[in-house]
């Protein structure tokens, strides 16, 4: 069984790829209602809303597991030092 940090993840996830097929739908569906070819403002204002929300989704969670990662790292070569009689 996932544990919920996970569920929380594959959400974020779910949610911000949904966010930005949708983004992408409207936009295209505002050259094919009329005026045909004119994209109204609100439509472009909803792309980038849903593009921000899913690049935060992403980036957000890529910078912090990168640095996660680093201090675990770090942490790991430290205490080895210390061991080995280092510093």
């Amino acid at each position: 069984m996932k544990n919920s940090k996970d569920k929380r993840d594959t959400a974020a996830y779910i949610t911000a790829i949904f966010a930005f097929v949708c983004g992408w739908g409207l936009t295209i569906a505002g050259f094919c209602v009329p005026p045909t070819g004119e994209v109204s403002g609100s439509v472009l204002a909803v792309l980038g809303e849903a593009m921000v929300y899913a690049a935060s989704v992403f980036g957000v969670t890529m910078y912090f597991r990168n640095q996660m990662e680093q201090f675990r790292t770090d942490t790991r070569k430290y205490i080895n030092d210390m061991e080995n009689g280092q510093e």
